[in-house]
């Protein structure tokens, strides 16, 4: 199997991570991979946010977890890197251009032995009276909303869940 399809095979959504920080490095090379997916006639309105501090993203998963009712234990499972997807308001391709680039992203994490997690919880709280001095702080532009996000990390492996198996009924071909 060539090293793409690899990744896609290999990766899973992780729900428990060490304190392992990611490096510098790394995070520059997934941000970097968002850079090169695909956007709607080529217009690349996304921002890519990163939060390299485990402080600050228990920070922000606090102000979520306290604005969406989720309670105190909710913590970006523990993540201690975050990157936050964002996209120019009111444009059209705004959700598939910041999926794909969120998606891109995933997988180079998987390809340099980096956990990930997609985190939805940000997007219908972009707006949100406590949530988006924190998203301007930490780098998302005013005129941008939130499409999604991403917990970086490295997967606890005593509490690593195994991939969920896929559906096999979902192709249809048609020739």
């Amino acid at each position: 199997m060539n090293q793409v399809l690899s990744a896609i095979h290999d990766r899973h959504s992780t729900r428990a991570f060490t304190a392992q920080q990611v490096s510098r490095a790394d995070l520059e090379t997934i941000l970097e991979a968002g850079l090169w997916a695909p956007t709607g006639m080529g217009k690349q309105l996304w921002h890519f946010s990163a939060i390299r501090n485990a402080e600050k993203c228990l920070e922000l998963a606090r102000a979520v977890a306290d604005a969406d009712n989720r309670g105190p234990a909710y913590n970006f499972y523990g993540a201690p890197c975050h990157i936050i997807v964002s996209y120019k308001r009111d444009e059209i391709h705004a959700f598939p251009d910041g999926s794909a680039a969120i998606q891109t992203m995933l997988l180079a994490a998987q390809s340099l032995g980096i956990s990930s997690c997609w985190i939805n919880q940000l997007r219908p709280l972009t707006d949100h009276a406590s949530i988006r001095p924190l998203l301007t702080r930490y780098g998302v532009p005013e005129d941008h909303i939130v499409i999604g996000s991403i917990a970086l990390g490295y997967a606890d492996e005593s509490v690593a869940a195994a991939p969920h198996k896929r559906k096999t009924d979902v192709i249809t071909i048609t020739e």
